[in-house]
C-alpha cells in the first residue's frame, strides 16, 4: 500500500503482540516472552522484521472465558525492559490493557498507546492526567458494545457476555472514559474490528459512541478520529485536517455529521473518499473524470477548488 502497488488505507504495523507464557489471548498472532531478558530478545527480533511499532499484551479478554479482564500478566521488569528496547531503536509501544495494574504499569514504563484502559482506577486517572501530553488512549469501545449486544447470532448470546463480566467492564468503562474526556486526556476511536460481529468497515461506529456514550461532541469526535488520528501515526503537520501543506485525506458527505454522527456509518452518504489526493471512491454523478488523474500530494489551492465545487 505504501508503495502504491495496491489500494488501502494508512498503517503502522505492530507484528505479532507479544505475552508472557500463559497469558496469551490468541496463540497464533503471539510471540511468547518472558522476563526482562526475554522481552528485549523479542523486541530485538520484532525490530529486525521490520515493524513500525511493538503491541505488549497485557491482561486478560473475557470473552476467552479463563482470562479476566481484570488480570495483570507482565511485571514492571518486563515492560520497562520492553518499553527501553523498543524507544532505543526508535519504535513506539502500544498494550492491551484493560485492567487498573496494567494502565499504571503501563504509564510508569512509559508505553506510548494504551488499549482499553476499562478498569482504570483514581491513582491511574491522575497519572493519565499527568501524562496527556503525550500517552494516548484507544478504547475499543464498540467492541464492548457489540459484543455485550450482538453477538448472540455468532454463538455468543447477551447472557453469556454479561455473565462473563463485559456488562460490568461497559459500565466501569463507560464511566472512566468520560472523566479522561473530562480531564483532557486524548482518546481515539476504533480497535477490534475485523471480528464476526465487529466487521470490517463499521468502524465509524466509534464516533457515535463517543457522542451518546462518553459525552463528546459531533466536531470533538470528528477531531479524535482526523486531528489526534494524524497525531498517533506520527504525522501531525501531514494528516487529519484540511490545511495548506497537509495531505489531501478527504471525505464528501451527503449530510451534516455535526447534526448526525451517525451519517458517516452510511456508505451510500460517502460520496467521494479521497487519499492522498487521489480518489478511492467516487460518486460519478457528482465526481469529474479529471479528479482522478490529479496527482497525489498535499492540500493546495487547486484541491481545494475541486473539492469545494462540488455540491
Amino acid at each position: 500500500m505504501n508503495a502504491g502497488r495496491i489500494p488501502g488505507p494508512r498503517y503502522l504495523a505492530n507484528g505479532p503482540e507479544i505475552a508472557v507464557t500463559g497469558g496469551a489471548l490468541i496463540k497464533s498472532i503471539t510471540k511468547f516472552a518472558d522476563g526482562p531478558e526475554g522481552m528485549r530478545l523479542a523486541v530485538r527480533q520484532l525490530i529486525d522484521l521490520g515493524v513500525d511499532q511493538i503491541k505488549l499484551s497485557m491482561t486478560g479478554e473475557e470473552v476467552t472465558g479463563t482470562q479476566r479482564a481484570e488480570d495483570t500478566y507482565f511485571s514492571d521488569e518486563e515492560v520497562a525492559a520492553a518499553v527501553t528496547e523498543a524507544h532505543r531503536r526508535g519504535k513506539r509501544v502500544c498494550a492491551h490493557a484493560r485492567s487498573a495494574e496494567s494502565v499504571k504499569m503501563c504509564l510508569r514504563n512509559k508505553v506510548d498507546i494504551i488499549y482499553h484502559a476499562s478498569f482504570t482506577d483514581a491513582e491511574g486517572m491522575d497519572m493519565l492526567e499527568a501524562n496527556k501530553d503525550w500517552v494516548f488512549v484507544a478504547p475499543g469501545i464498540n467492541w464492548l458494545i457489540a459484543t455485550l449486544y450482538e453477538a448472540e447470532a455468532f454463538g455468543f448470546p447477551q447472557e453469556a457476555a454479561e455473565a462473563v463480566g463485559y456488562k460490568k467492564e461497559l459500565e466501569v468503562a463507560t464511566d472512566g472514559l468520560r472523566e479522561m474526556h473530562r480531564r483532557g486526556i486524548k482518546l481515539l476511536p476504533g480497535g477490534d474490528y475485523g471480528f464476526a460481529w465487529t466487521p470490517h468497515g463499521t468502524y465509524a461506529r466509534d464516533l457515535e459512541h463517543f457522542v451518546e456514550r462518553l459525552g463528546f461532541t459531533p466536531m470533538e469526535a470528528i477531531l479524535s478520529a482526523t486531528k489526534l488520528g494524524g497525531e498517533i501515526m506520527l504525522r501531525p503537520d501531514e494528516l487529519g485536517q484540511v490545511q495548506p501543506g497537509y495531505l489531501a485525506d478527504l471525505l464528501l458527505v451527503d449530510g451534516d455529521p455535526l447534526d448526525d454522527i451517525t451519517i458517516l456509518q452510511d456508505h451510500d452518504k460517502l460520496h467521494a473518499i479521497m487519499k492522498d489526493g487521489r480518489f478511492h471512491k467516487e460518486d460519478s454523478g457528482i465526481a469529474p473524470r479529471s479528479g482522478l488523474d490529479a496527482p497525489a500530494g498535499p492540500v493546495t489551492d487547486a484541491t481545494r477548488q475541486v473539492v469545494e465545487a462540488r455540491p
